[in-house]
């Protein structure tokens, strides 16, 4: 692992001698100004003065630079400048966005965020979300919407965004980044559908008496576990292709049936007809049915143009957008098609509450179903659907013409020839289980048909005992729905099962089926959350060969969703966790967690680290801090203090419980261990007086860890900063007593580790020391009198 290893400040520097004169006896520093830039409130607003010292060597080395080099130079430094200035507003405004950010995100955004790449802000946008949805500003179901939201806004930014022209390879690798988004899109929007929408309620201004057929069939499917499962995979379906027509129509400018009026009818075969011209089957009237009664097409242009018309009849239902494909058959001169999709009025048959509120107290339907008998006429246009659907294909009339039909009445056979992706043949499947079992509901509803299907295996079975018998649509009417059952599965794993098979769907179906997102949802489907976590951990962990949990592995981007799906799922369901499920997803959840924390420190997101590795268990957040803390000892002062604000924002100062860690602990573990004596870190050739004093300057470094200001926004925020400050004055008298005992050497080079002690506590003692003198322990007297002889010494 690559480590930061920036020099100290040469104002810093313990071995330049010409500043060991003017900060003798750490008085004030003489200014040639005569006025300390530390007077009245330069305190307050520059705290940490390390980071102030900082900043003003990097801007006198890039005035330098710019001064030292070409006028050209110069300038494209400077534009660069404005540039990056202008991305880091950008950040800034996400955190306005979200009303409150935390510190060490601002610190860090402020620090690097004008180099980020689309992925860099990715990470940034969801620690920002889970941030507020921690602190309460938002719920854990909207932070999945808002996470769903922000994977597609980053698609569509590296897919659409640029005007850059990429080469090949590149081109390539940025639409496999984007669709790649677009999954992560789908699998939080289904986390969303599953769990995080909630249960409706039927609103009794809806209820009717006498009841309806389809008031009936929401009922049923608001009681009904597996029809509940089917309603929302499918509306989950229907809406991630409702978002892909949104976004074609958005970037493309165009949309699915965008027709010239009556474009449906059929001019060619009209202006035949009207020739008097005849030839072999072709049909010989123009209404709608004659294809089918005369076993006849129209000319090849009709046909073509009507196979058009219908493949976007089949998008607009596959998205669930059945009214826009009513007006689309209306407006293309087809409205006898309309009719035939949407019956009963107009109405929205679909078995939702949404769907039943949309529609209203139905009179029409109640009407009907009091003059025929509930259920009947539902039967009777199922019936017709599935005739019309096997007819066609058997005629060969056109695929998309006859699985148009096959979607009203659950005929799976004839709907998954259309289906060439995942997301269509998952929604054909569940939504032809779930339209029969609504249709076996409303059967026994019907007089007569009380007791024919006592359940849903029952009717299955029966349905196979009939043979090929059952595949004819000359079955009556009356028998629905025997006709279509045998298609069906018997649960979800078998439908998924089928989802498998390349033998039942297209190729590239089975296929998707390995894709990572893809078994991610399936897992999600069947509520198997420990194999899901199970099986991220396996895609992310390390080999075999290499053990090393400090050192990530795998794709990040799967690495971060599996990070917030831990987090989310442990927030979503706190109140169902049993004994086993709670040891596997606080188990194998931390392994997750811990792995994504270790990849945004590698990729130098200090600021981020503090959100998850708060999350994560006691012992496994303090060994994590504390190896975070070792590996940046050494680094710039802004690094450090992001570590230190991730700590000691999203930590307790004091142990409060076993399962949270706390920033007291790390800060002990890390004092601790800096006074262990390491072999092999230093030159053997050295003597041994010289490797000690090289050890004490290790040493002293920790001590950069208290003397930062914790910042206003935590909780106890003076009382914080007093026990950093007297935790460092009590360890540096240790060190001071160990490095007198060095001194005893009588080596003439400078006793570097007592000059960098008191170099780090100079600014933090100018502050006003009443908040810690007044606590009552004897020992905060006497510590800081100890340090005072120590400074005079």
């Amino acid at each position: 692992m690559e480590v930061d290893m920036d020099a100290s400040p040469s104002y810093l520097d313990p071995e330049d001698l010409s500043s060991r004169e003017r900060f003798r006896r750490y008085g004030k520093r003489q200014s040639s100004s005569g006025q300390s830039p530390y007077q009245d409130n330069s305190v307050s607003r520059f705290s940490n003065a390390v980071l102030l010292l900082e900043n003003i060597k990097h801007e006198v080395e890039s005035l330098s630079t710019d001064l030292g080099g070409t006028p050209f130079e110069s300038a494209s430094k400077r534009r660069a400048s404005l540039d990056n200035h202008a991305v880091s507003e950008a950040d800034i405004g996400v955190d306005t966005m979200l009303r409150r950010g935390s510190e060490s995100l601002k610190v860090g955004k402020q620090e690097d965020g004008a180099g980020t790449e689309n992925g860099d802000t990715t990470f940034h946008l969801f620690a920002s979300l889970l941030d507020s949805a921690l602190q309460g500003l938002m719920s854990i179901p909207d932070l999945i919407l808002r996470l769903e939201r922000t994977c597609r806004d980053a698609s569509e930014t590296i897919r659409y965004g640029s005007t850059e022209r990429y080469r090949t390879v590149e081109n390539k690798l940025m639409r496999q980044k984007a669709r790649l988004l677009l999954d992560e899109a789908a699998s939080w929007s289904l986390l969303w559908y599953l769990y995080g929408k909630g249960n409706e309620e039927l609103q009794d201004g809806l209820l009717l008496f006498p009841t309806t057929s389809h008031l009936e069939a929401c009922q049923f499917v608001s009681s009904n576990h597996t029809a509940q499962l089917c309603l929302r995979i499918v509306q989950w379906l229907e809406a991630l292709a409702s978002k892909s027509l949104d976004l074609d129509n958005k970037v493309r400018g165009s949309h699915v049936g965008t027709y010239l009026p009556s474009s449906g009818v059929w001019r060619h075969t009209q202006r035949y007809l009207r020739q008097g011209a005849s030839i072999p089957r072709t049909v010989h009237h123009l209404d709608f049915d004659a294809p089918t009664r005369e076993n006849a097409q129209q000319l090849p242009d009709d046909k073509k143009q009507d196979e058009s018309l219908l493949e976007d009849v089949w998008i607009l239902l596959r998205a669930g957008r059945l009214e826009e494909a009513c007006s689309l058959c209306r407006s293309a001169g087809q409205p006898w098609r309309a009719a035939t999709l949407c019956p009963f009025g107009g109405s929205n048959m679909f078995p939702s509450i949404e769907a039943l509120e949309k529609n209203g107290k139905n009179r029409m339907l109640q009407a009907i179903e009091l003059e025929s008998g509930i259920g009947h006429q539902w039967h009777l246009w199922k019936w017709a659907s599935y005739c019309a659907s096997e007819k066609i294909a058997e005629q060969d009339s056109g695929k998309y013409e006859a699985a148009v039909y096959a979607a009203q009445c659950s005929n799976l056979k004839r709907m998954l020839p259309v289906c060439t992706d995942w997301e269509s043949a998952c929604w054909a499947m569940a939504k032809s289980w779930l339209d029969a079992q609504v249709d076996i509901v409303i059967a026994r509803l019907q007089p007569g048909r009380t007791d024919q299907f006592n359940s849903f295996e029952e009717a299955i079975e029966r349905s196979a005992d009939q043979g090929d018998a059952a595949s004819q649509p000359i079955l009556r009417p009356d028998s629905w729905p025997l006709q279509i059952l045998n298609h069906q599965p018997r649960h979800l794993s078998s439908l998924l099962q089928k989802l498998h098979s390349s033998d039942t769907v297209h190729e590239v179906v089975a296929r998707a089926c390995r894709e990572q997102h893809r078994q991610i949802e399936m897992n999600l489907m069947l509520g198997d959350i420990p194999h899901l976590l199970d099986l991220i951990w396996s895609w992310i962990s390390p080999s075999e060969d290499d053990q090393n949990i400090f050192r990530p592995h795998g794709d990040s981007q799967m690495m971060r969703f599996g990070a917030h799906l831990v987090l989310v799922l442990r927030y979503l369901l706190a109140d169902q966790m049993m004994d086993a499920f709670r040891e596997k997803i606080m188990t194998v959840g931390d392994f997750i967690l811990h792995m994504y924390t270790m990849f945004l420190f590698t990729k130098n997101h200090e600021e981020l680290v503090g959100i998850y590795a708060s999350q994560l268990a006691h012992h496994r957040c303090i060994d994590l801090f504390v190896y975070m803390m070792e590996l940046r000892l050494n680094s710039s002062g802004h690094v450090r203090y992001k570590i230190f604000l991730s700590a000691v924002e999203y930590l307790p100062y004091s142990p409060q419980n076993d399962s949270k860690g706390s920033f007291e602990e790390i800060i002990d573990r890390v004092l601790s261990r800096s006074r262990e004596i390491r072999a092999g870190k230093y030159d053997e050739s050295s003597d041994v007086s010289e490797q000690h004093r090289l050890q004490s300057l290790q040493k002293a470094k920790v001590i950069q860890w208290l003397c930062f200001t914790p910042p206003s926004t935590i909780n106890d925020a003076k009382a914080v900063a007093a026990k950093l400050l007297m935790r460092a004055l009590t360890h540096s008298n240790i060190l001071f007593r160990e490095f007198s005992l060095i001194s005893m050497w009588r080596v003439p080079a400078m006793p570097i580790g007592a000059h960098t002690l008191l170099s780090s506590l100079a600014e933090p003692l100018k502050q006003p020391t009443e908040s810690f003198l007044s606590t009552e322990d004897p020992d905060v007297t006497e510590n800081l009198r100890e340090f005072k002889d120590w400074v005079s010494f």
